[in-house]
C-alpha cells in the first residue's frame, strides 16, 4: 500500500540506492535490446552518479521513504534539456511513478526556462517508446549511432522550429 510518494532532488546521500536502481532498470532495458554491452548505464560508478549529483539535475521518486526511480537531465545549448538514466525499480514499474518523475522534470525544467526536453531510447522497445508518447514526447528522429537502433524523443515545452536540430544539440550531451 503506498501512503506517500515523494518526487525530490537527490544528493550525494542517494547516490548507492541510484546506482542500484539504475542497474536493475537498465538490466532489463539491455535484455531487450540483446546489447548488454553497449549499454553504458551498466557500467556506470559511484563516482559517475555522485559526479551526475553535482552536475546535473538528478530527482529521485520515492514510495513511503523508499527510493524506487530516478531521472538525471542536464541542461544543453539553445534551452534544451537532455533527460539521461531514467530507471524505475522493475517492482515499482506499471504504478504511475515513471509518468509522475516525468513530470517533474517538465515541471522543473518550465522554471528553468528549457523550451524542450530531448532523450535517447531503443526504437525496438515499443513499450517505452509508448511511455514516452503517452508522456507528450514525439520521435523527432532515429539514428544508427550506437551499437543499436535509437529514437531521438522530443517533448516540446514551447512551440520550436519543425527542422531544429536537436541531433546537433544532443550530441554535445554525456550519456
Amino acid at each position: 500500500m503506498m501512503d506517500q510518494i515523494l518526487l525530490v532532488k537527490a544528493t550525494d546521500a542517494d547516490a548507492q540506492e541510484v546506482l542500484e536502481i539504475t542497474k536493475r532498470a537498465f538490466d532489463l532495458y539491455a535484455k531487450e535490446i540483446r546489447k548488454r554491452e553497449s549499454v553504458a548505464a551498466l557500467y556506470e560508478t559511484l563516482d559517475d552518479v555522485l559526479s551526475d549529483i553535482h552536475h546535473k539535475n538528478v530527482y529521485l521518486a520515492m514510495i513511503d521513504g523508499e527510493i524506487v526511480g530516478s531521472v538525471r537531465f542536464e541542461l544543453l545549448t539553445d534551452g534544451i534539456a537532455y533527460l539521461s538514466r531514467f530507471s524505475i525499480d522493475p517492482e515499482a514499474q506499471n504504478l504511475g511513478i515513471g509518468g509522475l518523475l516525468l513530470e517533474k522534470v517538465r515541471i522543473e525544467c518550465l522554471s528553468m526556462g528549457v523550451r524542450a526536453i530531448a532523450l535517447h531510447t531503443a526504437s525496438k522497445m515499443r513499450s517505452t517508446v509508448a511511455f514516452y508518447l503517452k508522456n507528450g514526447y514525439y520521435i523527432h528522429s532515429i539514428s544508427k549511432d550506437s551499437d543499436y537502433i535509437r529514437a531521438l524523443m522530443v517533448n516540446e515545452i514551447c512551440e520550436m522550429d519543425e527542422m531544429f536540430d536537436y541531433e546537433t544539440v544532443c550530441a554535445k550531451a554525456k550519456h
